[in-house]
């Protein structure tokens, strides 16, 4: 759906009874063309595929697309989890690395929101070999970007050491290759201590002993 607000949302969980909840995927009031505020646009929905908002941009006061058909435009997705407009105590825009964080927190979750229409599609259908493969690759682009936000934690110091091992708590892949890459990572910022805990945290989902807290 888009919204007169300009604000594409998907439809999540519809399948189950009383759990149905609408989430943004794209909020394009705030896309970075109009950054600068010398651009009077609006979007003219089309399609939604392959992980973009097709669209036709009218400019100025038009309301309407006009003739002939003017070419698609298409944006990525890109979840508003903040205000994007927040500034640091001096007046100015953030610090690169508030950027970054808030840039992978927003990638985390558009694709967390991208494997939960999978798991809703392959939980409560037929789904096809493509479709469970779909599934599986999803749980990987999670996994790869929570190793994104742990690498800033650990470049941050040891006093970020419980948020980065929340992140390694997010991970979904059991196979261990996953964890172990979280390891790896610890150990080029020479985190000695974080990266005996994710040890911990392999170990014990190795043998299912893994719990909620973790």
């Amino acid at each position: 759906m888009y919204d007169s607000s300009g604000t594409l949302l998907v439809l999540m969980h519809w399948r189950t009874p009383g759990q149905a909840k609408w989430v943004p995927l794209l909020d394009t009031t705030k896309l970075d063309r109009l950054r600068d505020g010398k651009k009077d646009e609006k979007y003219w929905p089309v399609a939604v595929a392959q992980e973009k908002f097709h669209c036709i941009i009218l400019k100025g006061g038009e309301r309407y697309p006009y003739f002939p058909r003017p070419l698609l435009s298409d944006f990525d997705f890109k979840i508003p989890i903040s205000d994007d407009e927040r500034k640091d105590k001096d007046g100015d825009e953030e610090m690169d690395g508030t950027s970054e964080v808030r840039g992978l927190e927003q990638l985390f979750v558009l694709q967390s929101t991208l494997l939960g229409l999978a798991e809703d599609l392959v939980s409560n259908t037929r789904a096809s070999h493509t479709q469970k493969t779909e599934l599986a690759k999803r749980e990987i682009d999670v996994d790869k970007a929570l190793l994104q936000l742990l690498a800033v934690e650990c470049r941050e110091g040891e006093e970020r050491g419980m948020k980065a091992l929340e992140i390694v708590g997010l991970m979904r892949d059991r196979s261990g290759r996953m964890v172990e890459a979280a390891q790896k990572v610890a150990a080029r910022y020479g985190r000695e201590v974080l990266g005996a805990k994710i040890r911990e945290i392999a170990e014990r989902r190795l043998v299912g002993l893994i719990d909620d807290d973790e």
